[in-house]
């Protein structure tokens, strides 16, 4: 899917655990220009169960880092496991905010949700336009949509940029603005109160 992509002249971001990955994977990657590489990368034990650290996830590790790719990046939730810490460069690491609720899917006895956000939002992060691509075709509003809430369209049937004028975009938008109706957007960690309304500022952003 990532060279049919970019075969199609799109940009490509790669955001990866690499669980599944092997060697011959990344020497395809490397053949793309890729615009961001992120690789999230397991924790200590703190949030994440490190049981599939072993040699093979170690020997990626160290070779995606001496592959010399641009823009890659280790994100982590606290501090990076011990057996990967010392591979890492200082400069390519992040270390990230705590667990989310994926806006609020998970279970609240594991991740505490946040209190909805009330009227007009925005989305501090424009994941309106960082859609998600499923197998099957459909495009969800983003990553944090695990429930698949708000399903844009399906790129089998539609192109891409004629998602954003549909109405199930439109009422997105709207809602954003503070008109009722259920928007998961409300429940995310990456929603912040806004008193303005968002309308079509940063229209100029749609992906064409």
């Amino acid at each position: 899917m990532v060279e049919h992509a970019f075969a199609k002249g799109h940009g490509i971001r790669i955001f990866t655990t690499l669980v599944g990955m092997n060697g011959q994977d990344l020497q395809r990657l490397q053949a793309l220009r890729l615009g961001v590489f992120v690789v999230h990368v397991f924790d200590d034990g703190t949030y994440m169960n490190s049981r599939l650290v072993g040699d093979k996830y170690r020997d990626l590790v160290r070779q995606l880092v001496d592959a010399d790719i641009p823009l890659i990046r280790f994100v982590a939730l606290g501090e990076p496991h011990p057996d990967i810490a010392d591979i890492i460069p200082t400069e390519a690491l992040i270390k990230a905010r705590p667990v989310s609720s994926r806006g609020g899917s998970v279970d609240p006895k594991i991740v505490a949700p946040r209190q909805p956000v009330l009227g007009a939002l925005t989305c501090v992060d424009e994941r309106q336009y960082r859609n998600v691509l499923l197998p099957n075709g459909d495009v969800t509003l983003c990553s944090m949509d695990f429930e698949r809430s708000h399903v844009l369209g399906n790129l089998l049937y539609e192109g891409y940029s004629d998602l954003f004028e549909k109405p199930v975009f439109r009422e997105i938008v709207d809602r954003m603005n503070g008109a009722d109706g259920f928007l998961l957007c409300r429940m995310c960690e990456f929603a912040d109160p806004n008193d303005r309304t968002w309308a079509d500022a940063g229209r100029e952003g749609v992906p064409g």
